[in-house]
């Protein structure tokens, strides 16, 4: 994973997190790996939903398989 790739998970993340979704995240991968995601949810919302909105947020810069929604 690249640096820039770090920065602009991150960022949709953080946007994730400003709206109350989230209240934690992880991102993390070795360098040739595909990044995984971690994200602890906040809010009321299926786990379905939120995956969507967390993968559509992402824009194709990671699929949902590589995303883990836990409770907090």
């Amino acid at each position: 994973m690249t640096a820039q790739l770090h920065d602009l998970l991150t960022e949709a993340l953080e946007s994730i997190k400003s709206g109350g979704l989230i209240h934690r995240y992880m991102v993390w991968a070795g360098r040739s790996e595909a990044p995984r995601i971690i994200v602890c949810k906040s809010a009321d919302i299926p786990d379905d939903v939120l995956r969507r909105t967390i993968v559509s947020s992402l824009a194709g810069l990671a699929a949902e398989s590589q995303i883990t929604i836990e409770k907090d």
